[in-house]
């Protein structure tokens, strides 16, 4: 009795302690460094949150978009010190809802079971207009992610999100339109009287080593090497963001990256998040490049849809390396045999579009000058521009799915397959550089459309993509690179913190598939009107990866250094995300005065290209 007597005595002493060593405020910051938070006394509680991954106290942008959805003073706030705070509901002081407890590089979040619902979360609630955050981290479920997980913030920080619950799910939603333009990551509180759960956000940096990689050079390296990995909720895929489309045609990227990225988490890696995503499309799900996509407001979500009547040429090349990258990378046999009839049933089907048998697939829609609609999408990611029936830029894409094809069967034991495919790319690249090369220009064409013509409008990434390929002779690299490098001085691209434009000369309006100037679309017949809007010479750096190891390849280790010098600039001063203006034009697309085209905000395809900015990664 005396031993019980004195806990409870104890017990008593502790709860006088603790309130009156508390003081109640309206709001609590915290700053370090590495974060700056304020929570305030209304749901959802999370009111400003910035965050310098590299500790340098950059931490002026709120990306949270504040509503209150309780009435102030319902809660209250207690703080306990300069480091830590309680909320608990008003009336009820000794009932604690949640405590967060702050470090100079973490912070954790404690919820407990209090026999009330009105306090149940806290909502990081972003601003996608200030930022695309993105939870990075394993879907059971539609907007449930399992931890571990990282919730990275590109241009700003990382944070590894853990918790002492084995199997805990947060909530991760996102809305992509005005209104809606948020992204979500809420924790849930405790419910049923469950025991406490803690949750802890600590930052971190993840990005491979190598020497001078401290330099402030790379500062931008270190922040944003996870930047193309984004994962739309609804979805559960790797997307073009974390509000925008899963695309089919840009996957493969990210695999190319996950080969070489360094653990997410002690049970998590990106080549996880490829094999998640990767597993969506080969179980039937669709996505942009694929026939269906966006019809009846495809599960749920607010997409733009994929105007063709057949899947974009380079959409099962795309699945078909991102998938053998993930075998390649994990080993993972069980998975390979279990999934390569549908693989090979992709691969198959696209080499049956090679419709005239000279090697060349071909998209159905004939590519010829003016026989765009304005609707109709053309043959790949360039989807504003007229690639049609035999498209260079997607044909390099499906030499690497079946030299890939031909790894995956030998390891599988299906030789007849391997020899197959092996045969299918030797065909290929016997073909392809005669088909495209433009003696005229010294370069590769774009397309060759349906009624036997070129269309060349010096296509930086067409050529790159080939030579990086190797489905340009050795012998022609070197040549054709700088064909390209002098064309850039000679039509004055010199500005490559831009990044890279597509094509360096104007797509004649023939050729161009969207009327409107908006998009690229020019008034006059060769397109000069609109030049450098978007698709139509914008500068960006999507697909320069490509480029900077082309140039790396053939030897150019001057043009090389330049390119990659300007692209890490523009990288380090955060220079491709976000909005410019109040008309909605985002960083993402730009003149090569720097004036802003984009539309996503954040178009994560391009940071494939960080991986091309050191000499270690292929």
């Amino acid at each position: 009795m005396k031993f019980r007597f004195t806990t409870l005595v104890s017990s008593s002493i502790l709860i006088i302690i603790c309130f009156s060593c508390s003081e109640q405020v309206n709001s609590f910051e915290y700053s370090s460094g590495f974060y700056k938070i304020q929570l305030s006394d209304s749901l959802p509680f999370i009111r400003y949150f910035s965050v310098d991954g590299l500790g340098r106290n950059q931490l002026d942008n709120n990306i949270i978009v504040w509503k209150s959805l309780k009435a102030h003073g319902e809660f209250i706030l207690r703080k306990r010190s300069g480091t830590e705070v309680k909320i608990v509901k008003k009336g009820r002081p000794s009932e604690v809802h949640w405590t967060l407890k702050f470090e100079d590089q973490q912070f954790t979040v404690t919820s407990f079971y209090s026999g009330d619902s009105a306090a149940s979360f806290l909502d990081f609630r972003f601003d996608k207009n200030k930022n695309h955050a993105t939870l990075l981290g394993l879907m059971p479920a539609k907007g449930k992610t399992r931890l571990p997980a990282l919730l990275h913030l590109p241009d700003m920080g990382t944070f590894r999100l853990t918790s002492d619950k084995p199997g805990a799910v947060v909530d991760y939603n996102a809305g992509r339109y005005q209104g809606r333009g948020h992204i979500s990551v809420q924790i849930p509180g405790v419910t049923g009287k469950a025991e406490p759960v803690s949750y802890k956000f600590s930052t971190v940096n993840i990005y491979p080593d190598f020497e001078g990689v401290e330099q402030e050079k790379y500062s931008g390296f270190r922040r944003n090497y996870l930047n193309l990995y984004q994962i739309n909720p609804v979805f559960r895929v790797l997307a073009n963001n974390s509000c925008s489309d899963p695309v089919a045609f840009t996957l493969y990227m990210s695999s190319m990256l996950a080969l070489n990225t360094p653990p997410l988490a002690d049970s998590l890696s990106a080549l996880d998040l490829v094999k998640m995503s990767i597993e969506r499309y080969l179980n039937g799900m669709k996505g942009y490049g694929l026939v269906g996509y966006g019809k009846d407001n495809y599960e749920g979500t607010e997409v733009a849809g994929w105007n063709s009547p057949y899947n974009s040429l380079d959409s099962y090349p795309s699945l078909i390396i991102a998938a053998c990258n993930y075998i390649k990378g994990s080993g993972d046999k069980k998975w390979a045999v279990r999934y390569y009839p549908v693989m090979k049933e992709w691969m198959d089907a696209q080499m049956k579009r090679d419709q005239n048998q000279n090697g060349i697939v071909e998209y159905e829609l004939s590519g010829n000058s003016g026989s765009w609609d304005g609707h109709i999408r053309p043959a790949n990611w360039w989807d504003t521009i007229g690639f049609g029936h035999e498209d260079a830029f997607s044909n390099t894409i499906t030499f690497e799915a079946l030299n890939l094809m031909v790894f995956v069967a030998e390891m599988l034991g299906n030789n007849e397959d391997a020899e197959m495919y092996r045969k299918l790319a030797g065909k290929m690249k016997t073909s392809f550089f005669k088909n495209f090369f433009n003696p005229a220009t010294g370069v590769l064409a774009g397309w060759k459309s349906k009624d036997g013509r070129l269309h060349d409008y010096y296509f930086v990434m067409v050529n790159s993509m080939a030579v990086y390929y190797g489905l340009v002779p050795e012998e022609k690299e070197k040549e054709i690179m700088m064909a390209l490098w002098n064309k850039m001085k000679e039509v004055g691209y010199t500005d490559f913190s831009l990044g890279l434009p597509g094509n360096l000369i104007s797509v004649r309006k023939e050729d161009y598939t969207h009327p409107d100037p908006r998009w690229g679309g020019g008034k006059l017949e060769d397109g000069s009107d609109a030049f450098q809007r978007y698709e139509n010479g914008g500068a960006s750096i999507n697909w320069s990866y490509f480029t900077l190891m082309a140039f790396k390849k053939a030897g150019l280790t001057e043009q090389y250094k330049t390119m990659a010098d300007g692209i890490i600039e523009g990288i380090n001063k955060g220079s491709f995300q976000g909005l410019c203006d109040e008309g909605g034009m985002t960083k993402d697309w730009k003149t090569w005065n720097g004036e802003c085209w984009g539309y996503e905000g954040f178009l994560c395809d391009g940071y494939l290209v960080i991986s091309a900015l050191f000499p270690e990664l292929k």
